[in-house]
């Protein structure tokens, strides 16, 4: 590598940026704390915000010219649709549960049916649907 030139610095800095490493599981608690903000996914919301992007890339935004709608935007609606619909469908959403979350169990000793009332004490690991 020459790091005297400015072709050997990109160079470098793009080996550095290619190299991959492992996304950390997100910490439970963190889970617990942050998902009950959210509103939940709108592939017309999604969809939206790509199309009105589009001028950063210098594209048109908005109908043709004839009046019609773009049949760029009515595609980038189909695709979104269908991410999400595959998220929703076939995605798997690890959840965090809290501890003092009630616990009620039944059962049977010698001496006749048993019911305990309880709650957790630590945290654990879920899992649940995406929305």
């Amino acid at each position: 590598m020459d790091y005297k030139s400015i072709e050997g610095i990109i160079n470098g800095l793009q080996k550095v940026l290619s190299v991959k490493t492992p996304t950390p599981p997100i910490p439970t608690p963190l889970i617990i704390l942050g998902s009950q903000n959210r509103s939940g996914l709108s592939p017309t919301k999604i969809a939206s915000r790509i199309i009105s992007r589009k001028a950063e890339a210098g594209l048109p935004v908005g109908n043709l010219p004839s009046g019609g709608v773009s049949p760029e935007e009515i595609m980038w609606r189909i695709v979104v649709e269908e991410i999400i619909k595959a998220l929703q469908e076939e995605a798997i959403i690890s959840v965090g549960i809290p501890p003092g979350t009630t616990v009620v169990a039944a059962g049977t000793s010698p001496s006749g049916p048993v019911s305990t009332v309880g709650s957790t004490i630590t945290m654990t690991k879920g899992y649940g649907v995406i929305q």
